[in-house]
C-alpha cells in the first residue's frame, strides 16, 4: 500500500496542531474522515506521523474515538459470528510488560463455562511490544492466526476464538511500522480495543488512565459494555486491592469498585514477570493443568468476577468457585484441543 501527500489531510492537521489557543478537537465527522484518509492511502507518512504525535499530546475525545472507530470498522472484511451473547474482549494489542498476562486465560475460563468469546489482536504493536494475545496463545500451543472462517467455526464449536486483525483489516496492521517511530502510545491503541470485528452484542475492555475512562460512554462498541481499570490497561481484577470497572448509563460512565480482600484475596507481588512470552506461557499452562498458587488464584478471581458481571452467576463467590472448578477439571485446558475445521464459512 502506498500513501500520498494530501491537502485535505493537511487541513485536518491544522485543526488540531495550531497550538493551545487556536487548536480545537475534531468533530466526529472530521475524525471519521481523517481515519478514512489514513487507511485508504490518502495521507503521507509524514502527515500520519504528525497526526499521531499531535493527537497524543492533545488526547482524543469520545467523538474522535467514535469517528476513528466507525471509519475503521467500515473497512473490516465481513466477519459475522452467528452466536447470541458473544463477548468481544478488547485487550491491549501491545500486551503486558510488567505482570503476568492472566486476562487471556481468564477469558478462556468464560468460554469453558459456555460464554462465547472472541479475542483479537495484532503482532508487534508498540509502545510496549509486550506479551500480548497472539504471541502468548501461540507460545501456549494455540493457533492464534487461523483464517477467519476457521475462527468462526471455533467460536461456534468451542465458544472460544482469536482473530488476527491482519486477516480482516490489513490497512491497520500496515501502519504498525509507523507507530514504532514514537516512544508513546497513539490514538490507535485506544481504537483497536473498540474494533469489535464480529459485531458482538457484549464488549469488555481494559483501560488504565482515568481521563480516558470517564469520556467513553458514547464510544463503547456494543449494546452491553464494560471497561475495567486493570493494570497496564488489562481486564484483571487485582488480588488484595480494589479494582474499578465502569459501564455506560446514557452519557455517563458509572463506576463500581470491587475489593478483592472481601473475598479472601490477599495482596501479592508474586506476579511481576519479565517480557518473555515463553515464561508467561509456561506459567499459564501450569494454571491450566490445575496447579494451585498465585497465578491460579489471579485467573480465578478475574474470571469469577466477569462471570458475575455478565449475569452468569448470582454472586462473585459463586463465580470464583465456578472458575476454580473449570480450571481444576480440565475444561479450560480442553480449549487447546482443536476440532476438525473445514474451509467453508
Amino acid at each position: 500500500m502506498s500513501w500520498a501527500y494530501s491537502q485535505e489531510f493537511k487541513d485536518i492537521l491544522r485543526i488540531i496542531g495550531r497550538g493551545k489557543k487556536l487548536q480545537r478537537d475534531l468533530t466526529r465527522e472530521e475524525a471519521y474522515r481523517a481515519m478514512q484518509l489514513i487507511l485508504d492511502g490518502g495521507a503521507s507518512p509524514t502527515q500520519i506521523g504528525g497526526f499521531m504525535v499531535t493527537m497524543r499530546v492533545k488526547e482524543e475525545t469520545a467523538d474522535e474515538i467514535i469517528g476513528f472507530t466507525q471509519a475503521s470498522r467500515e473497512r473490516l472484511r465481513p466477519f459475522e459470528v452467528a452466536m447470541p451473547n458473544l463477548v468481544d474482549f478488547g485487550f491491549p494489542y501491545n500486551g503486558r510488560s510488567k505482570r503476568l498476562q492472566t486476562g487471556v486465560v481468564a477469558s478462556m475460563v468464560l468460554a469453558a463455562s459456555g460464554v462465547p468469546v472472541l479475542l483479537h489482536g495484532a503482532d508487534n504493536i508498540p509502545t510496549k511490544a509486550g506479551v500480548a494475545t497472539l504471541n502468548l496463545l501461540q507460545a501456549m500451543g494455540y493457533p492464534s492466526s487461523l483464517p477467519p472462517q476457521h475462527v468462526k467455526q471455533l467460536v461456534q464449536q468451542t465458544h472460544f476464538g482469536v482473530l488476527d486483525l491482519q486477516h480482516v483489516l490489513p490497512q491497520w496492521t500496515n501502519l504498525t511500522p509507523y507507530r514504532h517511530h514514537f516512544g508513546v502510545r497513539t490514538f490507535m491503541n485506544s481504537v483497536e480495543k473498540f474494533l469489535n470485528p464480529a459485531n458482538a452484542s457484549t464488549h469488555i475492555s481494559g483501560f488504565f488512565h482515568g481521563s480516558y475512562l470517564i469520556r467513553m460512554a458514547n464510544a463503547l462498541p456494543a449494546e452491553r459494555a464494560w471497561i475495567v481499570q486493570g493494570d497496564e490497561g488489562m481486564i484483571d481484577f487485582r488480588m488484595g486491592k480494589r479494582t474499578r470497572f465502569y459501564h455506560a448509563e446514557g452519557d455517563e460512565m458509572v463506576e463500581t469498585v470491587l475489593d478483592s480482600t472481601a473475598y479472601g484475596f490477599s495482596e501479592t507481588d508474586a506476579l511481576d514477570f519479565p517480557v518473555d512470552v515463553q515464561v508467561h506461557a509456561d506459567c499459564l499452562k501450569r494454571v491450566l493443568d490445575g496447579e494451585l498458587g498465585t497465578a491460579f488464584e489471579q485467573v480465578a478471581l478475574t474470571a469469577g468476577v466477569l462471570l458475575w458481571i455478565l449475569g452468569r452467576v448470582a454472586s462473585v463467590p459463586e463465580g470464583i468457585d465456578q472458575a476454580r472448578t473449570l480450571l481444576m477439571n480440565g475444561k479450560t485446558a480442553d480449549l487447546f484441543t482443536i476440532p476438525t475445521l473445514d474451509n467453508e464459512g
